[in-house]
């Protein structure tokens, strides 16, 4: 008989501050009565959390209403300056971007989203407000190109694994929402080596991406170009775009090869 591992503990005060902090991400701001709606405590209780976060920096309060605080910042550029995918991909998102003069996204695994590390605009501005919510918050693999990507190289078990917890989410019209519909395209990318989001995300745009392999094999993140889908149509959408993709995950491929090679 396997033996059953123990539940992971927890420390509850840790879990209430983490949905604190969630929730004032969601909202942008809110009053202590905003957020007593939303979270599960007594108002009292909430506002000793409320106020240990103000003096810890991760909030910020101004007439009785509070923010994520500014804190987050060198954190959050902390933990990505310590990502060798970012230090050793991002010149090549500014180069296909420039390239193609539309956005290029550099994006990671994280649990069962993806996270964008880094992103350019070529010059060609379109769905700037989109762009900067998808920075916000982890986004769903199932109906962006880099998402797509990652979850072909994915093995079976954690694809199943995604799709249990995230569910297949309709953005959109074009929005896959059947499992098998999606392992079949999944196929696809893996035979073909890139990925094409055709207004699955979000209407009127698309994107194709391509994995990013890192030197044990396996995908370590993923690159795309996103932009109105006039722009990305036909044979460039469906032969010149991917190979400009692919061409620059290669590259980031090399660099991180390069790296571990000498060390670095």
């Amino acid at each position: 008989m396997t033996e059953r591992e123990p539940p992971t503990r927890r420390i509850k005060s840790m879990q209430t501050a983490s949905e604190v902090l969630r929730e004032l991400q969601s909202q942008s701001e809110a009053s202590l009565s905003d957020l007593c709606g939303n979270i599960d405590v007594a108002k009292s209780t909430l506002h000793t959390y409320l106020q240990t976060l103000v003096a810890e920096g991760f909030i910020d309060k101004s007439d009785g209403v509070y923010r994520l605080g500014l804190r987050f910042i060198p954190l959050g550029e902390s933990v990505r300056n310590r990502i060798d995918l970012y230090q050793l991909g991002k010149e090549e998102v500014k180069r296909l971007a420039e390239e193609t003069n539309e956005w290029v996204h550099l994006t990671v695994a994280y649990r069962s989203r993806e996270v964008t590390l880094y992103e350019h605009n070529g010059g060609e501005t379109v769905a700037v407000d989109y762009q900067r919510r998808t920075r916000e918050s982890p986004q769903y693999l199932h109906c962006t190109a880099t998402g797509k990507a990652l979850l072909a190289y994915f093995d079976d078990d954690r694809v199943t694994e995604t799709v249990a917890t995230e569910g297949l989410v309709q953005q959109t019209e074009q929005t896959i929402t059947d499992p098998d519909e999606l392992r079949e395209e999944l196929e696809e990318i893996r035979a073909r080596g890139y990925a094409v989001n055709d207004e699955e995300e979000i209407r009127g745009m698309r994107s194709v991406g391509a994995p990013i392999q890192d030197v044990d094999g396996t995908v370590c993140g993923a690159i795309s170009v996103t932009a109105p889908k006039t722009r990305l149509s036909g044979d460039y959408l469906y032969n010149d775009l991917p190979e400009l993709v692919m061409e620059a995950a290669n590259i980031i491929e090399i660099n991180l090869e390069s790296a571990a090679a000498s060390g670095e």
